[in-house]
């Protein structure tokens, strides 16, 4: 590969040092996946991509207590300074807080020049007030909405955008698919159409080691390939996940389905999948 890279999705923590993170230790603990509830430090980000050279990243934000956003915001941007990184953040927001306070924290965020957006992993409802008020900031603003929607809630999401044409959006996840059965892909299939069809989003093609547990290329082909069908080579993104992602593989396990497969398209594609898409779209 003779291009840069942009990783569209990708997470630095501590969990030794900070207790940010109760819902990834409720995960993996579940998952009796211990290894997922440990540090994640800029250098074991490097480690793990070894060659793959990765020249600007969009860091999202993954806190679950209470407000840890906004300390974890500084903290990451510390990182980022002291490594040297080109790399802007994706936030997020307590959705039960009231319209004032979630401007509040909207805005003491939007103060680093670093941010983009933000995305709210839990308890955002399409149609609620929270979600109203953080959709009119972002378009007021020009940020980006990271959209967390499963293949069941995206009619309610596409209803909701509709209310805010000129939003920069962004599909996390390739649209959170559910499972591997026919029945979960094809209900996704659907929704990323519909998704594609109603909207201006960009998909990151990221996040499918969490329903696969599998980063081979011929179980992310079909997905990835449909993504793309759907959404075009100017509106998909490459996103490692990591360390997340790790559920299904390594890194490198990841990068070589990635390569695979989008290593049959053009050089332009390649580029555009790679790093123009991510760059266009988060202003890198």
């Amino acid at each position: 590969m003779t291009f840069d890279v942009v990783d569209a999705h990708m997470h630095l923590w501590s969990v030794t040092d900070h207790a940010w993170y109760p819902a990834l230790s409720r995960l993996a603990e579940q998952l009796d996946r211990t290894d997922l509830f440990r540090d994640f430090a800029v250098s074991d980000y490097t480690e793990a991509a070894g060659e793959f050279t990765v020249g600007g990243f969009v860091h999202v934000s993954a806190t679950t207590a209470e407000r840890a956003y906004l300390e974890e915001q500084r903290w990451v941007e510390t990182l980022a300074e002291q490594a040297g990184l080109n790399l802007v953040t994706i936030g997020t927001v307590d959705s039960t807080l009231s319209s004032a306070e979630l401007v509040a924290d909207l805005e003491e965020q939007a103060q680093s020049p670093r941010f983009r957006g933000v995305r709210v992993l839990y308890d955002f409802e399409p149609d609620s007030s929270a979600a109203d008020t953080v959709l009119r900031w972002l378009d007021e603003g020009g940020y980006v909405f990271d959209l967390v929607a499963q293949p069941r809630g995206m009619a309610g999401w596409l209803a909701a955008l509709k209310r805010h044409p000129d939003l920069t959006v962004v599909l996390e996840h390739c649209g959170w698919p559910q499972s591997t059965a026919a029945a979960d892909f094809a209900l996704w299939n659907e929704a990323i159409r519909a998704c594609a069809e109603q909207t201006n989003a960009l998909c990151k093609i990221s996040g499918l080691g969490m329903v696969t547990g599998d980063l081979s290329e011929p179980t992310l082909r079909p997905w990835i390939e449909a993504a793309i069908d759907q959404f075009g080579w100017k509106r998909v993104a490459f996103g490692s996940n990591m360390p997340i992602e790790t559920m299904g593989g390594s890194f490198r396990q990841l990068i070589e389905s990635f390569e695979q497969i989008i290593g049959e398209a053009s050089n332009a594609d390649q580029k555009a999948f790679y790093a123009d898409n991510a760059r266009r779209f988060y202003k890198l």
